[in-house]
């Protein structure tokens, strides 16, 4: 009898994959950061700079608060997730507010 696709992975592989998923995703995340802040460098562009830290606080701080609370404290998860998703929503606000914001110069 066929084996259903996710049953042929053990947990320890899917976990991994599941982790290093996260990784790319911050490292992704980051690297928008900081290129939509050299461009608010570069043009002095105010809405590049709502864009770079809603990124950070999108992707970045919820990793950083992970691995702070969580794996070196110990606080339950429950009130990691929350610090993570207040983090996640002032950032969408910070990019939604960035793309929205008229341009000056």
């Amino acid at each position: 009898m066929l084996e259903p696709p996710l049953q042929s992975f053990d947990m320890e592989t899917l976990s991994f994959a599941r982790q290093l998923s996260e990784i790319l995703t911050v490292l992704l995340g980051l690297a928008i950061s900081y290129i939509a802040y050299r461009g608010y460098r570069r043009n002095r562009s105010r809405p590049m700079l709502f864009v770079a830290a809603g990124f950070v606080l999108v992707v970045g701080v919820p990793a950083l608060v992970t691995l702070v609370l969580y794996v070196l404290f110990d606080v339950p998860v429950p009130v990691v997730n929350s610090v993570g998703q207040v983090s996640e929503l002032v950032g969408m606000v910070a990019i939604l507010y960035g793309l929205w914001m008229p341009r000056s110069g």
